[in-house]
C-alpha cells in the first residue's frame, strides 16, 4: 500500500511540471561584486564638450526600463516564426501571438524575472511594471541609486541649446546578466524629435472658407479630408462601409492632449466628420508628459489626419514623458498590451546616433510583428541627410536614414509632392472640404533651399527621408557609420538597389507643407471668435498617419485581427503593374545641399548629395503612393465587397465557472439584398473560443460552459461570403468567476511520528471572484489530523493564503497489570518464602495442616504466575495498543469550497 501512495504524488508532480516552468532559467544567481561593462550604454550626444557637471543625487528617475533579449535559440525560433506568419503555405500563417504566448516562447522565465526584480529592489529601486512579454522591467529610483547600482555618473549636458541629463560613463552590470540585460531606457532625456514641418497659419477669417469650401492661396490649395479621399481613391471604400468601424489604431506621442480635444472636435466638425475623440493613455507610472508646443502640433496632426482617413476607427493615443523614455515608452506599452493591430509613429532618429538604442530596441519591433501589429514610421524630413536637425539649412553629417523607419519590421513612409503641370485637378466644391477632382500626379517631395524641386522652397532642409541603412552587418553589430540592417529577402523588385542593405522608404504619400499642405487645428486655432487661423503642416509626419489610416481600412476589409509586417506583400504587389495599386513616382529627388569637406559631401561643386526618383522602387518615394481601393482589391484577390457590421451580445456579463454562457453575433450589411452567410468565430483576444454558422436571420451563436476563470475580451469575427466583406465586432467583456489553487505540487514534511508540518495554500481570485473559501481535509493517514489558519479566506481583488498544518501521532504501548511493571517478578519470588515462614510459625495442629495445604496452593499459584508478566514471565516489551501515524508518503486531499464552487488540491504528506 505504501508503494502506491508514493507513486501517486510523483505522478502528480510530473504532470504539473509544464505549468510550473514554461522555459528554462538563464540566471543562476546575481552577484553584484562581479561586474562587466555594458558597451555602448552612453548616448552618442552625451559628450565631454557638452558636460555641465553632476546632477543632484536626489534627482528622481521615475520610469527606467531594463531591456532584455532572447537567447540565441529563442532568437532563431523568433526569426523562423516571423517568416512563417507571413507565409500563406505555413500552418503558422497569421497565427499571431498574445503577449503571454510571446513571453513563454521568447521572454525570460518567471523565475528569471523574479530574480531581476529582487535584485533591483535590493539596490533600492522600486519595480513599477513587468512586461507581459517578460522582456523588460520598469523601475524607479534616484540618480544616486543609479550611480551606485550601475557604477556610473549622472551628469547634465547642454546640447543644441537644450539642457539634458544622461549617464556620462558606461554602465556596469553583474556578470551573470551579460547577454541577458542589453540596455536601459530612461537614463537620459535625449528624446526623439517630431518630424512634422509647419507653415505659417492661413490667416484670420480663413477657416470659414473650409466650410464653403473654396480655398486657394497664391495658386496653391490646402488639403482637407475630402481631398485625400479623392486623390488616393478612398471614396469607393467609404461607400461600401469600409471606414474603420470596429477597428483600432494606436498613435504614439510624448505630450498630453487631454485638455485640448476641442481642436480635434473643431477639425472634424468643420469637415463634416462625426465626433470621434481619441482615447488618451499616459503610460502607467510614467510622469505626465506635459504640453510642449512642438509635440502638441505633431500629435494634433497625427490624430486629426489618421482619424480623417479611418473616420470611424477608435484612435488610441498612447503617450509618455520625454523625461523618461518618451515616445518609445509609448511604443513599448502599446506593443506589450497589444492594444491595436495598427501603430503609427511620426518620430525618428538617425541610425548612427542611436546605434546602441537600436540594438536593444529591435526585439520590440519583432514582438510587434509576432502579435500581428503593422508598424508605420515616418522616414524623415531632411532628405538623404537623416541626422540633421530640423533647423539645418545645409547638411554636414553625411548620408543617413532614420530609425525606426529603417527597421525591417516597420513600413517606412516617405513623402511626395503634387506635380500638376498644365493639368487641372481642383474645383471649388466637394464633400468633407474637398476640392480635388481626381488623382494628382506626384513627384518626390523636396522643398529644401537651393536643391528643392518644389515651387516654394523652405528655409531649412525639407525633403523625403530615404536612402540606405548604414551597413550590411548583422543587427547585433555596429560598424563604421553607425548601425545598419542587411537587405530583407522581401525587399526586391524593379529599382531596388543591389546594395545588400535595407533601403528606405517603402511607400510615400503627399507630404509637402507648401504644395499642398495639410490643414490642422491646434491651440484653439479653429475655434469660433479667435481669428479662425488653422495651421498648415506637411512632412512625413503627415504622410505616415494618412497611410496608417489606409492600413486600418485594409484591416477592416481583409482581416480585422491584424496583418503584421505588410512589407513582404507590398513588394509582391508592386511587381505587377496591372493591378494599379501603386502610383509610380518617377521624378523629383531628396538631394540636399552639403558643406564641403563634411562626410558624404563631394570634393567639388555642386556640393550636394541624395537620391533621385525613378521607375519602380527608389530611395525617395519607395514603391510610390497607393490607390486605396485597388490596394484592398488586390490584397483580397478580387473586387471589394460591401462592408458588414457584426454586433456581439452575451447572455451574461458575469458568470461562475462551469455555468453556461451564450455568445450571439448579428451581421448586418451596408448594401445588397442577400442575407449574409458563413461563419462567425468568437475570440478572446487572438485565442479562438468557438464558432457558429449564420442562420436565416444572419445570426450565429456559440454556447459553452467550459470557460476557465478569468476576464475575457470577446470579439465576434465574421468570415464574409461571396457577397459581403468580413467584419469584426467591438469587444465585449465577460468575467468568469472562479478561484485558483497552487498549480505546483505541495508537500508537508514531518520529521517523525508525533510531530507536525505545514505548507501555505494560496487562493487566487479569477474574474472578480470574491466569495469566502473554507477548507477541509480527507484521505488522511491513520492518527493524523489537519487544521487551517485561517479556517476561511476571502480573495477580494488579490490572492490570499491559509496555512495548512498536519499533525501526526506517535505509537503508544499497552499498560501492564501490575502497577509495578515488569520489574515486579523478582520481588514476588522473594516475597513467597517469607509468607510461607509466617504461615508455619503462626499455626499448629489442624490449623497447621490447613496452612500447609494453603501453602501448597499458593506455590501452585505462584508457579502459574511466573509464566505471566507479573511474575517475570512472558514478553519483555509489551504489545502496542496505538501504532501511530505510519512512516512513508501518502496523499492528503484538501478541498477548498465556496458557496458555488469547490476545488480539490492534492498534498503529499511525508512522515520520516
Amino acid at each position: 500500500m505504501r508503494t502506491a501512495l508514493v507513486v501517486i504524488p510523483l505522478f502528480l508532480f510530473v504532470a504539473l511540471q509544464p505549468f510550473a516552468a514554461a522555459q528554462p532559467g538563464r540566471i543562476a544567481g546575481i552577484d553584484s561584486r562581479r561586474t562587466v561593462v555594458l558597451r555602448g550604454s552612453v548616448y552618442s550626444k552625451a559628450q565631454p564638450q557638452y558636460d555641465r557637471g553632476a546632477v543632484e543625487a536626489a534627482m528622481p528617475l521615475d520610469y527606467i526600463t531594463l531591456l532584455t533579449k532572447p537567447s540565441p535559440q529563442q532568437d532563431a525560433d523568433l526569426t523562423r516564426l516571423l517568416a512563417e506568419q507571413q507565409d500563406p503555405g505555413s500552418p503558422n500563417y497569421q497565427k499571431w501571438l498574445t503577449p503571454e504566448q510571446y513571453a513563454d516562447r521568447f521572454g525570460l522565465s518567471p523565475d528569471d524575472i523574479e530574480k531581476l526584480s529582487i535584485w533591483l529592489r535590493s539596490q533600492g529601486f522600486t519595480v513599477v511594471q513587468v512586461a507581459r512579454g517578460r522582456n523588460w522591467i520598469a523601475f524607479s529610483g534616484t540618480a544616486a541609486l543609479v550611480e551606485s547600482a550601475f557604477q556610473t555618473e549622472m551628469h547634465y549636458f547642454d546640447v543644441d541649446g537644450e539642457r539634458h541629463f544622461a549617464n556620462a560613463t558606461e554602465l556596469s552590470l553583474p556578470a551573470s546578466l551579460a547577454g541577458i540585460v542589453v540596455g536601459f531606457r530612461g537614463l537620459n532625456d535625449f528624446s526623439l524629435k517630431p518630424l512634422g514641418i509647419g507653415r505659417a497659419s492661413l490667416g484670420d477669417n480663413f477657416f470659414p472658407a473650409i466650410v464653403r469650401p473654396a480655398y486657394n492661396l497664391g495658386g496653391f490649395n490646402f488639403l482637407a479630408p475630402g481631398d485625400i479621399a479623392t486623390i488616393y481613391d478612398l471614396g469607393p471604400l467609404y461607400s461600401k462601409g469600409i471606414d474603420g468601424t470596429g477597428e483600432k489604431m494606436v498613435i504614439v506621442g510624448q505630450v498630453d492632449v487631454s485638455a485640448s480635444l476641442s481642436d480635434i472636435d473643431n477639425f472634424r466638425s468643420a469637415f463634416g466628420l462625426p465626433k470621434n475623440d481619441p482615447v488618451q493613455t499616459i503610460v502607467p507610472h510614467s510622469p505626465n508628459p506635459g504640453t510642449d508646443s512642438g509635440d502638441m502640433g505633431e500629435s494634433k496632426l497625427d490624430l486629426e489626419w489618421a482619424g480623417a482617413v479611418a473616420r470611424n476607427a477608435t484612435i488610441l493615443f498612447i503617450t509618455a514623458a520625454k523625461s523618461a523614455g518618451g515616445v518609445f515608452d509609448a511604443v513599448q506599452y502599446a506593443i506589450d498590451q497589444n492594444l491595436a493591430p495598427v501603430l503609427s509613429m511620426s518620430y525618428g532618429g538617425c541610425e548612427s546616433e542611436n546605434a546602441g538604442f537600436i540594438v536593444n530596441n529591435e526585439v520590440l519591433m519583432q514582438e510587434a510583428s509576432s502579435e500581428g501589429i503593422t508598424f508605420m514610421a515616418a522616414s524623415g524630413d531632411s532628405g538623404a541627410a537623416g541626422c540633421e536637425a530640423s533647423s539645418a539649412t545645409v547638411a554636414s553629417k553625411g548620408l543617413a536614414v532614420n530609425y525606426p523607419a529603417s527597421s525591417p519590421e516597420v513600413t517606412g513612409v516617405g513623402g511626395n509632392e503634387f506635380d500638376e503641370g498644365a493639368g487641372s485637378y481642383w474645383t471649388g466644391s466637394g464633400s468633407n472640404g474637398g476640392t480635388a477632382i481626381s488623382y494628382i500626379p506626384e513627384m518626390g517631395w523636396n522643398d529644401s533651399p537651393t536643391t528643392g524641386t518644389g515651387s516654394i522652397l523652405s528655409s531649412s532642409l525639407s525633403a523625403s527621408g530615404g536612402g540606405a541603412s548604414s551597413c550590411a552587418t548583422a543587427p547585433s553589430k555596429t560598424c563604421t557609420g553607425g548601425f545598419g540592417f542587411p537587405k530583407p529577402m522581401w525587399q526586391a523588385g524593379s529599382g531596388v538597389p543591389a546594395d545588400g542593405v535595407r533601403d528606405v522608404p517603402d511607400v510615400a504619400m503627399s507630404a509637402s507643407a507648401n504644395h499642398d499642405g495639410y490643414i490642422i487645428c491646434d491651440g484653439g486655432s479653429c475655434a469660433s471668435g479667435v481669428g479662425n487661423s488653422p495651421s498648415v503642416f506637411g512632412g512625413t509626419s503627415a504622410s505616415t498617419p494618412v497611410f496608417a489610416g489606409i492600413v486600418t481600412l485594409l484591416n477592416q476589409a481583409v482581416a480585422g485581427t491584424g496583418l503584421g509586417n505588410i512589407n513582404q506583400k507590398l513588394y509582391l504587389l508592386a511587381q505587377s503593374s496591372s493591378n494599379g495599386v501603386f502610383h509610380d513616382v518617377k521624378s523629383g529627388s531628396n538631394i540636399v545641399p552639403c558643406t564641403a569637406g563634411t562626410p558624404s559631401c563631394p570634393t567639388k561643386a555642386p556640393f550636394q548629395y541624395g537620391y533621385s526618383a525613378g521607375t519602380g522602387y527608389d530611395q525617395v518615394t519607395g514603391l510610390g503612393s497607393v490607390d486605396a481601393d485597388k490596394l484592398i482589391t488586390a490584397w483580397t484577390g478580387g473586387a471589394t465587397k460591401p462592408a458588414t457590421a457584426t454586433a456581439l451580445s452575451l447572455t451574461a456579463a458575469t458568470i461562475t465557472a462551469g455555468t453556461s454562457v451564450t455568445f450571439t453575433a448579428a451581421v448586418t450589411h451596408t448594401a445588397g439584398t442577400a442575407v449574409p452567410t458563413g461563419t462567425v468565430t468568437f475570440n478572446n483576444g487572438t485565442t479562438k473560443l468557438g464558432s457558429g454558422t449564420l442562420n436565416s436571420s444572419a445570426k450565429a451563436t456559440f454556447q459553452t460552459s467550459m470557460l476557465a476563470g478569468g476576464s475575457y475580451s470577446v470579439t465576434a469575427a465574421y468570415s464574409g461570403d461571396t457577397n459581403y466583406a468580413t467584419s469584426t465586432s467591438s469587444a465585449g467583456s465577460l468575467s468568469v468567476q472562479d478561484f485558483q489553487l497552487p498549480s505546483t505540487a505541495l508537500t508537508v514534511n514531518v520529521t517523525a511520528p508525533g510531530q507536525s508540518g505545514t505548507t501555505t495554500i494560496t487562493v487566487t481570485p479569477l474574474g472578480g471572484f470574491n466569495q469566502a473559501v473554507s477548507f477541509s481535509c480527507s484521505t488522511l493517514p491513520s492518527e493524523a489530523a489537519c487544521s487551517f489558519n485561517p479556517v476561511s479566506v476571502t480573495p477580494s481583488g488579490k490572492a490570499v493564503a491559509t496555512t495548512l498544518t498536519i499533525t501526526t501521532a506517535a505509537p503508544s504501548a499497552a499498560l501492564h497489570e501490575s502497577p509495578m511493571g515488569r520489574g515486579a517478578a523478582p520481588f514476588y519470588a522473594l516475597l513467597l518464602p517469607g509468607l510461607l515462614g509466617l504461615v508455619v510459625v503462626a499455626g499448629d495442629g489442624k490449623r497447621k495442616w490447613r496452612s500447609i495445604r494453603l501453602l501448597g496452593l499458593t506455590a501452585m499459584l505462584c508457579a502459574l504466575m511466573v509464566t505471566l508478566p507479573a511474575c517475570g514471565g512472558g514478553s519483555s516489551g509489551g504489545t502496542p495498543s496505538n501504532p501511530g501515524t505510519p512512516v512513508g508518503s501518502s496523499t492528503v486531499t484538501v478541498t477548498a469550497a465556496a458557496s458555488t464552487l469547490s476545488h480539490p488540491l492534492p498534498v503529499t504528506l511525508t512522515v520520516q
